[in-house]
């Protein structure tokens, strides 16, 4: 899989998120199978905490090495230190054959972060604004982070599917410039396809997979919505 994730080719607009998986269920027997469900269908794969410490380093290595050339794996350890702890995570993960990493903006001062993320042909995505209730300075600070993603030149930001207008309002100022990628598909509340229509690139889609009795069925549930609803 090319290390862009602009570059997708005839695939669906889904990035779907192992973060869980059925009770009684080995998560990296589950996770695997997932994949073996749905990579001819999902752009790529977001990984975060919650598998990485169900399945530790060598199971995400085992993962990520059987499915790298079919689909775009993304670390979703929403990194926030200083520059040079990041640029160190970002290092590692990119070893471990990540091809994007999620980032917090607010610490701010992160140009040599994306100067060696870019030497190591690492996409970096900033949040900007969470897809979750309650998250109050997202909304006071939505401008301001929107504003330094865009003067760090990153190669995408997050914003909730749950934030259509905040992904409207985006598209307006960033135009071309990156990609916007929207978590918050099923579970938390957003329909297949509706972040797509506000102006995202993917939807990052979990539960609504990763949880169902037929995963494959789902992804290509969500893969049409996308389609009629975009």
């Amino acid at each position: 899989m090319k290390s862009d994730l602009s570059n997708i080719g005839n695939k669906s607009r889904i990035i779907v998120a192992l973060d869980f998986y059925p009770p009684g269920r080995d998560p990296f027997k589950w996770w695997n199978y997932i994949l073996e469900e749905v990579s001819d269908i999902v752009a790529g794969v977001k990984i975060g905490l919650p598998a990485f410490f169900r399945i530790g380093v060598e199971g995400v290595s085992k993962l990520v090495q059987r499915f790298e050339d079919e689909l775009y794996f993304l670390a979703d350890f929403k990194l926030a230190d200083i520059p040079t702890v990041v640029s160190e995570e970002i290092e590692q993960l990119s070893a471990l054959g990540f091809k994007g990493s999620i980032i917090h903006l607010f610490p701010m001062g992160y140009e040599s972060v994306v100067d060696k993320a870019r030497r190591l042909k690492h996409q970096i995505f900033g949040v900007v604004y969470m897809s979750h209730r309650g998250c109050r300075l997202f909304d006071e600070l939505f401008q301001t982070l929107l504003e330094y993603a865009l003067s760090l030149r990153v190669d995408g930001i997050i914003i909730g599917a749950t934030r259509r207008n905040s992904i409207r309002n985006a598209r307006a100022m960033l135009g071309t410039k990156m990609l916007i990628l929207s978590p918050g598909i099923g579970a938390q509340g957003a329909y297949p396809g509706s972040a797509l229509r506000a102006g995202a690139d993917f939807e990052i889609v979990g539960r609504a997979i990763t949880m169902s009795r037929e995963p494959r069925q789902a992804a290509v549930d969500i893969a049409k919505a996308q389609v009629m609803e975009a």
